[in-house]
């Protein structure tokens, strides 16, 4: 009876996969139809980037080419929207996340643990490039208006931990993947955020080979078109943004929410006409071990009623459009003014040659015996209102984009006061403060998925490496139950609302007016330090990173001096043990025993008594 059974549920399972993989390709279908109109504007959007700007969206949805009227009408492009958009992705750059993370309580293993989980933020963002990633994903959402970011877990990552039947075994580690919004195909075109889908497509052109690496299932290859999607005969889109990739297949990653049915939700991996991978959510990536979608959605300009931001590029093609025009019509007045128009007689030359040899210098023009002699038209002059029309285009590319040029912006305008300066590149990086919150936001979001996989699949202790401001190398050792807290946040604020010369400018202030300095009136040498390595000049510390390493020693010393005491040393440097150790008496006050604060104390006098004695020394001298 059992050898009967099994070719029954062998059956029921292929007919159930064949159903799941017809139901998925006939979903993923529908979604491309119902986005179509979308992804023409992102075509369009590219090709307007990259200077391909007579072309246009016609009545059938498709990217054509718009034809001259006259054949000697001036096409020449004139791009502004590049230079644009370069600005922006300049100033977006300069995002430089500090990370943070607050634990879970007060409790001295949760503040612990809330370190290290700060230090794994940074040295995963430094190991795996993901500011690289965020710059990337930056041109999708600044070029499209949107851009995603996938989260997802390599088991083969990280280092070595021995090996299994001969196949090496990795620790694993999260990585950061760029997504452009062509691949991300929701359930809900007017949900505005991920956390309102019931389900999400992630559809990507993937050759075969990685196919039969990755899920062990033969397919066979053919053309499909990077962006839109489609098989062979069907790769469409702008000429000059198509992209085909041969010998690839169409992978369909489906993910669902968790349901009552699904309580971990479900993935379904469809290639070909064949399943991948049929299972549930494989992440516990969301809030109290709860698993989401492992997306991070960023946009350039949110759009209320719509999943889908809007790109700033989508404001500026008329603009450039008009813009093309005016600079062409203006070429084609001034060829005129240069090589003339000519009126001849009829007949009273050969204006075949005429117009083929046009009036070139020396050039003998005969022209019939008492005819008229032709003559250039002279009663040509440039209209003003060229020029102004220009000027009006290009204060309106400077007020949809927020990015100007304030020298020409204001030279016009006679303004050579540097304080006026100085306010106008604040009032340009202000417009763009907002957009530059989104970047953080997403970057946050990123985090706190990174640590929650952490969270997940951490087994055994980790070692985490990471440079400090003195170029130091330091290991740290992290386990499962250190990474309980994910609420991450970043420490340092925007960047375009506190640029970088105006935090040197106000460090200079502040020791102008005496607030760095100490009661002697000098600098302290960890302050030195630390003023030499933000202003991007530690090479010249002559003390080589001393004060840190002293203030890294004086920390971990706290400790011991707390359980059994500790003399004070010859290397000492005096002011910077006291500081650091009356710091940590105050903050972890409440949980010293009388013995242990006794002991502090006695190490904290002893410095204070050596710094003391050379002061008198100094006096004597």
């Amino acid at each position: 009876m059992q050898k009967e059974k099994k070719p029954v549920k062998q059956k029921s399972r292929e007919k159930f996969y064949e159903e799941l993989v017809k139901n998925v390709e006939t979903d993923f279908a529908e979604r491309q139809k119902a986005r179509l109109k979308l992804e023409r504007q992102w075509e369009l959007n590219m090709n307007f980037l990259i200077g391909n700007q007579y072309c246009d969206i016609n009545r059938r949805g498709d990217i054509v080419g718009v034809n001259s009227d006259f054949f000697w009408q001036e096409r020449e492009v004139y791009n502004h929207i590049a230079p644009i958009i370069e600005t922006r992705l300049a100033k977006f750059a300069e995002i430089n996340p500090v990370f943070g993370v607050r634990p879970k309580t007060d409790d001295d293993g949760d503040v612990k643990g809330a370190n290290l989980s700060e230090k794994l933020l940074t040295s995963v963002f430094d190991k795996n490039e993901v500011l690289s990633v965020v710059q990337r994903v930056t041109v999708w959402s600044e070029t499209c208006g949107t851009g995603f970011y996938k989260i997802v877990w390599n088991n083969a990552g990280g280092t070595s931990v021995g090996s299994v039947n001969g196949e090496e075994v990795f620790e694993g580690e999260a990585e950061v993947l760029p997504v452009s919004p062509f691949e991300i195909f929701p359930d809900n075109l007017m949900a505005e955020n991920l956390d309102e889908l019931g389900s999400v497509i992630h559809a990507k052109a993937v050759p075969v080979s990685e196919i039969k690496r990755k899920y062990g299932v033969s397919l066979a290859g053919d053309k499909v078109g990077v962006f839109n999607l489609t098989g062979a005969g069907g790769v469409g889109g702008s000429d000059e943004i198509k992209g085909v990739l041969d010998d690839a297949a169409i992978v369909i990653e489906k993910y669902e929410r968790p349901t009552e049915e699904f309580p971990c939700g479900r993935l379904i991996t469809v290639a070909g006409g064949k399943i991948l991978y049929y299972g549930e959510l494989p992440y516990k990536n969301g809030k109290n071990g709860s698993r989401v979608f492992p997306f991070v959605k960023q946009e350039c300009i949110k759009t209320a009623g719509s999943f889908f931001g809007r790109s700033v590029i989508e404001r500026l093609i008329p603009v450039q459009r008009a813009f093309n025009a005016v600079k062409n019509r203006k070429q084609e007045f001034i060829n005129r003014l240069s090589m003339g128009i000519m009126t001849v007689e009829d007949g009273s030359v050969d204006v075949d040659a005429l117009a083929e040899e046009g009036l070139s210098p020396g050039k003998i023009l005969v022209y019939r015996q008492g005819g008229k002699a032709p003559e250039l038209m002279n009663e040509f002059t440039m209209p003003a209102e060229f020029a102004e029309e220009e000027e009006n285009l290009v204060n309106e590319f400077v007020r949809i984009s927020g990015v100007s040029d304030v020298t020409s912006s204001t030279s016009k305008s006679m303004v050579r006061s540097g304080t006026a300066l100085e306010i106008l590149i604040e009032q340009d990086n202000a417009r763009m403060v907002v957009h530059a919150d989104i970047i953080r936001k997403c970057i946050i979001g990123i985090a706190k998925q990174i640590l929650r996989l952490y969270a997940q699949f951490t087994a055994g202790m980790r070692a985490v490496m990471i440079s400090d401001k003195a170029g130091k190398l330091h290991t740290y050792y992290v386990d499962k139950t250190a990474l309980c807290s994910d609420d991450a946040y970043l420490e340092n604020e925007n960047e375009l609302l506190f640029s970088r010369k105006q935090k040197r400018e106000t460090i200079m202030n502040l020791y102008s007016s005496g607030l760095l300095t100490d009661e002697t009136g000098g600098l302290r040498p960890a302050t030195k330090e630390k003023l030499l390595s933000l202003f991007g000049f530690k090479d010249l510390d002559y003390r080589k990173g001393i004060s840190r390493l002293q203030e890294q020693r004086a920390e971990q010393e706290n400790d011991i001096i707390r359980l059994k005491g500790l003399e004070i040393s010859e290397i000492d440097d005096d002011a910077i043990h006291a500081d650091e150790h009356i710091r940590y008496v105050l903050s972890e006050f409440d949980e010293l025993s009388d013995a242990e604060k006794e002991r502090l104390y006695g190490h904290i006098k002893a410095h204070k008594e050596r710094i003391n004695q050379q002061k008198i020394k100094g006096e004597n001298v």
